[in-house]
């Protein structure tokens, strides 16, 4: 009896299995950032047929692997020349609305509160030459005018009424308080500008950072004119921009927000400039003077708003945390590179 018990506890621990060893396995996350840049030559021309060997990027200072690039044309003779707008197959038409395929374009105008001469006449200036702004705007291209004295102030959502565009321009000169503009159909700004914010805005970096978190909803790229006299606070030691300055940088970029200063100032050289400089060298954009030769200047930005690359870089090994330095270049002689400065980490 004893012998049939102990031969039946072998069958059935026998018949167990040792557990197998569990496999720890690591996951590895590749990180890719959609990076937006213009390559020009020095007159605004756009340099096309770049591929992912032309591109270096540098991300905190390491290689980073460029995996895509593409060419993604602005204007509608652009787009033609890639065949973007040919129609498309007879495929669940009915259930196929393409999106708007215009600019979305910001002209934020700083208007001088305390009415020196050499940045109000470079302003009436500027305001001389709307037609030449105007006549590029193609039909589905979208405005919206903001200005600044001293606060700022929301004069045009959205709109493609080059009537309504001009008038606010002229607008812009005054520093009286605009009335709220009418609500647009999607994409406005309207309800992301608190009205008190604005107000309380005392300098021009407070409202590019208002500004810049407004359209981070809005998806796309976006170009942002800055009409304007300077930024940045003169003193010991040269121009230092604020201290607000770093978010409305961030803010800017996470909108994929691209500035353009157009400086109206009267003066071949002014300590301000520089800061107009560095918003457009930090977010993708250029710094042009309009005193001796504007129609050059806006010339130059018709030009470099006809298209831009989409660049799908993979995210080499850093410590770095937060705040990561993007460098972006090509390897083509005689050729400008606009692309933001830095990304911060979504997570």
């Amino acid at each position: 009896m004893r012998r049939a018990w102990i031969v039946a506890v072998c069958i059935i621990f026998g018949g167990l299995k040792p557990a197998a060893p569990q496999v720890l396995q690591e996951k590895i996350v590749v990180e890719r950032i959609l990076v937006d840049a213009r390559v020009t030559g020095y007159t605004g021309e756009p340099i096309l047929g770049l591929t992912t060997a032309d591109f270096r990027v540098r991300i905190d200072g390491k290689p980073a692997t460029v995996e895509s690039v593409e060419w993604i044309p602005e204007s509608a003779a652009a787009r033609e020349l890639a065949g973007i707008d040919a129609p498309l197959p007879e495929v669940n038409k009915t259930m196929d609305v393409p999106p708007p395929q215009g600019r979305l374009l910001i002209f934020f105008f700083q208007t001088d509160f305390a009415r020196h001469n050499s940045r109000v006449a470079g302003q009436m200036e500027i305001l001389q030459k709307i037609d030449q702004l105007l006549e590029w705007l193609e039909p589905e291209d979208r405005v919206a005018v903001l200005s600044f004295d001293s606060h700022l102030k929301f004069r045009l959502d959205f709109s493609d009424d080059k009537h309504r565009i001009e008038g606010a321009m002229r607008d812009a000169l005054l520093t009286n308080e605009p009335n709220t503009p009418p609500i647009v159909p999607m994409p406005s700004l309207r309800s992301r500008l608190d009205p008190q914010a604005m107000k309380d805005a005392p300098t021009s970096e407070h409202a590019l950072l208002l500004i810049g978190n407004a359209l981070r909803p809005i998806p796309g790229p976006k170009s942002l004119i800055l009409f304007g006299w300077g930024l940045g606070r003169f003193g010991t030691g040269g121009v230092r921009m604020l201290p607000i300055y770093a978010a409305a940088k961030q803010a800017l970029e996470a909108a994929r927000v691209s500035v353009f200063s157009l400086d109206f100032t009267q003066a071949d050289y002014h300590s301000l400039e520089v800061g107009l400089g560095k918003v457009s060298d930090d977010t993708g954009g250029f710094y042009a003077k309009t005193f001796r030769f504007p129609a050059l200047a806006i010339d130059r930005l018709q030009r470099t708003l006809v298209g831009h690359y989409e660049l799908e870089v993979r995210k080499p090994e850093t410590k770095v945390r937060g705040v990561h330095s993007i460098e972006v270049d090509v390897a083509r002689r005689n050729s400008l590179v606009m692309a933001r400065s830095t990304y911060v980490d979504t997570d």
